[in-house]
């Protein structure tokens, strides 16, 4: 499926589908490497091809059902476009309070070099302007001190008082809601 949703200077931001399995395959497999500290067991089919297919099939259904988006990015200067990122919007809720939940991940070759930024100030403005949303949740581990000055750097603000725990790794750790709203 491959299909370009956003552009910005340096990057485009894609959804794929179960025929892009491989693709998304190779890339957690970096990613999950990079950021194995701060993230979750992955299920035990997460970095087969099969396994992929499903999820990305998954994906496209909540997608389509409009519950979720995650977008891909790819830099635009690799021949190979190669994926180098994702941010998950997730929890899509319009009824009442307009808001979703989102999460950002980056493989260590394209990291520290402003496409998360880039990428996600694309995206807020995404979510305001195309999906109607007027509010973004993120939670971070205040250990992961790059990841809360990305947030802050695109907005974002820890709410007072309002943490959660999440099973990162064998263990649990808590983690600071931020939230940006407009």
């Amino acid at each position: 499926m491959n299909t370009t949703i956003l552009t910005t200077e340096r990057l485009w931001l894609r959804v794929m589908g179960p025929r892009d399995n491989e693709a998304v395959r190779g890339y957690f497999r970096r990613a999950w490497t990079f950021g194995e500290d701060w993230l979750p067991l992955p299920p035990d089919d997460f970095f087969t091809l099969q396994g992929q297919r499903c999820r990305l099939a998954a994906e496209e259904e909540a997608r389509h059902a409009g519950h979720n988006l995650r977008l891909f990015l790819v830099r635009r200067d690799d021949p190979l476009e190669r994926i180098c990122g994702d941010i998950w919007i997730d929890c899509i809720e319009r009824t009442v309070r307009h808001a979703a939940m989102i999460e950002c991940r980056m493989e260590e070759r394209s990291s520290r070099k402003g496409y998360m930024g880039e990428a996600l100030t694309a995206v807020i403005r995404y979510c305001r302007n195309e999906l109607g949303l007027h509010q973004l949740e993120a939670l971070i581990a205040p250990a992961h001190a790059a990841a809360c000055r990305l947030a802050e750097r695109c907005g974002f603000q820890p709410l007072e008082g309002v943490t959660c725990w999440r099973r990162i790794g064998l263990g649990w750790v808590e983690h600071q809601v931020y939230a940006v709203e407009w």
